[in-house]
């Protein structure tokens, strides 16, 4: 067999069609807005208007009041239609009913039903009868109460037909009848691609900020990415949208057709985007289209679901797949029809651009899924499916019908073509830099942002500056990152809950599941808000710490007794001192560091150690021994041992130094009246205790 065409996936029970139509998914995402908000539509007219301002274009011969863009849906109860006898099936007449697109639905939890319709055209004639596909339930992945709504061209009325079995089933079903209309932008509707799109693509976000959409704009695409239509141009209304989401990765895109006549013309492609918006969102209750772009046959290129064409946009069009897939589809059926060349090498160009950018370079490859309950597998297997395939090979459906999944072959050799022979300067940086082990999977790939050219992982960034090389950089912050950030300029640190990054123009901070800090502050992991910041910044200004060689401070650290000893000695301005050849401590040779300091100390009794001799350098000092450190090397004199905390009573070993450090404000423990002696101190409280001591001192 040819690597090109690929079978079907193999872990799947035949299911025979119980329609002669083809079901088309677009579930997922959307269960708490499914169909069951059709029982909330009035069967009344709900006009959508156009998002931006146009020129007066001709209106729809299917209805005179419908133009300039918009769009309208009728609803319409089949009950109140006349019944015809048409070739011996009974149908439902509609003769005063204009349109362009058509969608059937029934009550939910009853039967399902084979639906076509026809319309009447300008001429006289009458359209031939176009099946419905079944739309897919979003709660459960099956066949659905309704169908998706199918283009039959601007018609002055309509006929349909509704059976179960052969039998007419028509009662209790609603037609929900689509208007669309031409705008003046339909004609020359720009094309965006890549860097020549800047400033178009400005435009288009600047006009859906004014629209108050739900969700962020496509920004500018770096190289490779066909041109198309942005959803500005094509005429999205970002009314009626709600908000997306998006995933981790990419693990395949899935191929799908709308279904529906063929007979359409270049410049009627964006009513019927705009028809499927109305639609999906009107009356299927989703968030937006369902698909993550359109194609037509001529090979336009249409901007679908929102949220950014650079992200992996969670669509409503695989169910159990649509997390980690991206969705396409053919406006048209092609069932016994194929697609014309412009509109499959349109779907290979998109297939190579989705994989390239997502750093995934083999059409032909396959990835790992483990789907649920609904689908054509075996819930909660691990099954393999190719990075491109058809809506049939994960749903019950003949979708993208059975003459465009032929062509799947040619698409995947065109595909790989373009991918082999694509830009690859991103993906050279991120093999560079170690791969998805070290930078994660692509969240958004290339793209525009500030000065830089980038695209964002799950654990890394690859940046490129102009012509300037890529290259990729591990981080943890890459979900954070803004481009006023810059590059990282060093690997990311972790000190117990606390991790930070330096970059270029300052430091990234988490602290525990707090959110991430960018600041410029002198330790990158000493945020502005962070208590005891303005003591740990003094302590540092009057060179009593210096941090690490890592740029930290680690405040949330345990102090160590052999640093508490250096702060204090050079809080005293570092006084002359000899240290001695024979160490007092066993633990303290000559050559460790501190040495002068400890011996210092040693010599001033602030410290005498312990019984057997030792230091203990790097244990950590506890709240107690401080108060008697900074007791002694002031040379207190203060007996007094009735303090305010209940955990220091007055035969307490330090309980003079501790109520002397009360009394002098240096400390007021903590809120339920515990000083915690025996508690080692961290890094940030002994640096507010280091500057409360030094200024009583007066130092």
């Amino acid at each position: 067999m040819s690597p090109w065409h690929l079978p079907p996936a193999s872990d799947s029970t035949s299911r025979p069609s119980t329609s002669p139509s083809v079901p088309t998914s677009m579930s997922g995402g959307e269960a708490a807005h499914g169909l069951s908000r059709r029982a909330l539509l009035a069967a009344t007219a709900a006009a959508v208007p156009g998002t931006a301002a146009v020129l007066s274009a001709a209106p729809a011969i299917a209805d005179p009041t419908v133009a300039d863009g918009d769009t309208r849906v009728v609803d319409v109860p089949l009950d109140d239609a006349e019944t015809l006898d048409v070739e011996g099936v009974t149908t439902r007449d509609l003769p005063e009913q204009p349109a362009t697109m058509v969608g059937v639905t029934w009550p939910e939890g009853s039967e399902e039903r084979e639906v076509s319709a026809r319309g009447l055209t300008a001429d006289g004639t009458w359209t031939d009868w176009l099946p419905l596909e079944t739309a897919e339930d979003p709660e459960t992945g099956d066949q659905a109460s309704g169908t998706e709504a199918a283009w039959l061209g601007a018609v002055s009325a309509l006929q349909l037909r509704v059976e179960i079995d052969g039998a007419d089933a028509s009662t209790e079903t609603t037609a929900h009848v689509v208007t669309t209309s031409p705008a003046a932008r339909d004609e020359e509707a720009p094309e965006l691609s890549g860097p020549d799109a800047t400033v178009t693509q400005q435009k288009q976000m600047t006009t859906m900020a004014a629209t108050a959409t739900a969700n962020p704009a496509t920004p500018t695409l770096g190289p490779g990415m066909p041109s198309f239509i942005t959803r500005a141009s094509w005429g999205a209304d970002e009314s009626t949208v709600r908000g997306t989401s998006a995933a981790d990765s990419v693990k395949a895109v899935i191929i799908h057709h709308t279904a529906g006549t063929n007979s359409y013309t270049k410049a009627e492609s964006a009513q019927i985007v705009r028809g499927i918006l109305s639609y999906h969102t009107g009356t299927l209750g989703w968030a937006d289209v369902g698909y993550n772009i359109l194609v037509d046959k001529y090979g336009q290129i249409f901007e679908g679901r929102s949220g950014g064409l650079h992200r992996n946009i969670v669509g409503a069009h695989a169910y159990g797949f649509n997390t980690g897939s991206f969705g396409i589809s053919v406006l048209g059926d092609y069932s016994s029809t194929t697609l014309p060349a412009a509109g499959r090498q349109a779907v290979g160009r998109l297939v190579a651009w989705k994989l390239l950018t997502t750093f995934q370079t083999s059409v032909t490859a396959k990835s790992s899924w483990t789907p649920g309950s609904g689908t054509r597998f075996t819930p909660g297997k691990t099954i393999s499916l190719a990075k491109m395939m058809g809506h049939r090979d994960v749903n019950y459906t003949e979708c993208p019908g059975l003459n465009l999944y032929n062509q799947f072959g040619t698409i995947r050799k065109e595909a790989q073509g373009y991918l082999d022979g694509g830009w690859k300067e991103h993906l050279w940086a991120f093999e560079g830099a170690g791969g998805a082990s070290k930078l994660g999977t692509v969240v958004k790939s290339n793209h525009v942002t500030g000065s830089y050219h980038a695209t964002i992982l799950t654990k890394g960034l690859v940046l490129q500056e102009g012509s300037g090389k890529a290259s990729g950089y591990a981080t943890p912050f890459s979900a954070q990152w803004r481009s006023s950030w810059g590059r990282p300029s060093a690997s990311a640190v972790t000190h117990g809950t606390q991790t930070a990054q330096k970059f270029e123009k300052g430091a990234a901070v988490r602290t525990g599941s707090a959110s991430v800090v960018f600041h410029d502050s002198r330790f990158i992991d000493v945020p502005p808000e962070m208590m005891y910041r303005a003591e740990i910044e003094e302590l540092a200004s009057r060179k009593i710490t210096t941090g690490w060689d890592d740029g930290t401070y680690r405040p949330l650290e345990e102090i160590q007794r052999d640093a508490m000893v250096a702060f204090v000695y050079r809080a005293l301005g570092s006084p002359a001192f000899t240290p001695p050849k024979t160490s007092p401590f066993s633990d303290m040779p000559p050559s460790r560091q501190f040495y002068k300091e400890i011996t210092w100390a040693h010599a001033q009794k602030i410290t005498s150690g312990w019984d057997d001799g030792t230091f203990r350098p790097t244990a950590s000092v506890e709240r107690g021994a401080v108060a008697a450190f900074l007791y002694r090397a002031s040379k207190a004199t203060s007996t007094k041992t009735s303090n305010p905390f209940s955990d220091v009573p007055a035969n307490h070993q330090f309980a003079k130094e501790i109520t002397w450090l009360a009394d002098r404000e240096i400390t007021t423990g903590w809120e339920d009246g515990t000083f915690r002696p025996t508690a080692p101190i961290a890094r940030d409280a002994m640096a507010a205790f280091m500057i409360r001591w030094m200024k009583d001192r007066g130092l």
